[in-house]
Formats: C-alpha cells, structure tokens, sequence
C-alpha cells in the first residue's frame, strides 16, 4: 500500500524541524538525509507513523536516522549464502490487498543466534519488496509449534520494537498463527510494549480464518494451506 500524499509544504515543516533537531550530521548517513530532503513518501509515513503530529514524526526521523547508522544498516548484506537458520523469516506472496507477507517461523530461531536474527531482520525490512516506494508489509507469525521452551521473548520484543520505533509505518498488521494457549503469559508481557494503534494492527487467527487476510491459494502449508512451501531446517 502507498503512503498516503501529503502536501508539500507539510512535509517541508517536518523536514524544517527535523533539520533544526539534527545540529550533528555526522550521527546520520549522507544518502539517508538525501532521501528525507527529496522523498514525500517517506516523509508521509513518519506523519502517519506518529497520528499527523509532525513535532513526533521530526523527532522520529531524528531517532531513526541516528538508531540506522548506529546499527550500520547500509553496511548490511545478506543477499549471498546466509546462515540457512536465518531465512526461516522470508518474504513470499501477498496478502489479499496486494501487500507483500513476511512469514515468521520461530520454532526455528536459534537464541545462540540472537544478534544475527536481529541483523538479518534488518536487512529484511531494508531490501523488503517496495521499500523504494515505502511500501509496508504484512507479517505472518507461525506459531502453532512454539512452546515455552522455544520461545525466544528478547527477540519478539525486539522483532516488534523495530516495526514500533524504527520504521516508518511499515507494518500494516501482525497476523499471530495457532498461538497456543501457554504463550498467553508472554504475550501478555509483551503487549504492554505495544501502543493501542498497534495492538489494533495485531491478528490472532486460526488456520479457518487465515484466509481472511491471505489468498486461500497463497496459504502456506504449515498454515494448512495449499502451498506447498516449506522451511526446511
């Protein structure tokens, strides 16, 4: 989906606010500044990612151009022969409304491998589909064989801090797959962390009502779909 437009001017003041926050270039990448100078789009999205307070949205590009170079975003690259456990988060197909779905399958994650998960999950969102176009993403999280024992909570809460509050409003909704009850405790523990914006965003979804949100055709099979996609550990 498209940021929505936003006048010229409107998203001049922001840019005129953020410049004023920003006194040290040198915390930011110079092609991240060149974009917030020339792309609307982008700054559309830290408009709506903060409920039109510009005020916020300035102060947010402040933040995310700081965490971006801290982070060495621009320096990632997983784009040859990453670590095979890495890619049991990976974008495939697209949810009823066309945007592209990034399915999460925890049972995978190996917390030995934390920082790396965090690592890739950046490159993910910064070379996801569209994001030329600052298009957003719907996101899958298969959970019908997580446990307690392999559920990593540090990394949820940081998978679900990068879409609060380092991207600009590029989760469109979070569709939660066959939670089983006993991670009602962590999710609870996790919820807190999220604003009531976000939590309206968050799906819980059973494999009948999956197909709500994905093409019947496009389900994968650990969803109970047709596809026939598997990750393979």
């Amino acid at each position: 989906m498209a940021a929505a437009p936003i006048a010229k001017e409107v998203a001049d003041e922001i840019r005129n606010k953020f410049t004023a926050l920003a006194t040290d270039t040198s915390k930011y990448y110079e092609a991240d500044l060149e974009r917030i100078k020339a792309d609307d789009k982008l700054v559309s999205r830290y408009l709506v990612h903060s409920r039109d307070d510009k005020d916020e949205a300035a102060k947010m590009i402040e933040t995310v151009s700081t965490w971006r170079k801290v982070n060495s975003i621009r320096e990632l690259d997983y784009s040859k022969d990453p670590d095979h456990v890495l890619t049991s988060m990976y974008f495939r197909g697209k949810d009823l409304d066309g945007t592209d779905v990034l399915w999460v399958e925890p049972k995978y994650f190996d917390k030995t491998k934390r920082a790396e998960f965090e690592k890739y999950l950046m490159w993910l969102v910064e070379n996801r589909p569209g994001e030329a176009e600052c298009s957003q993403v719907t996101i899958i999280l298969v959970l019908g064989d997580v446990g307690l024992t392999e559920a990593d909570v540090e990394f949820i809460k940081y998978f679900i801090n990068i879409f609060m509050y380092y991207t600009a409003d590029v989760m469109k909704k979070m569709v939660i797959h066959n939670m089983h009850w006993l991670l009602n405790g962590i999710w609870k523990l996790i919820s807190v962390l999220l604003s009531e914006g976000a939590k309206k965003r968050v799906i819980f979804v059973k494999n009948k009502d999956i197909n709500k949100h994905i093409p019947e055709a496009s389900v994968l099979a650990c969803c109970g779909g047709p596809d026939p996609y598997r990750y393979k550990a």
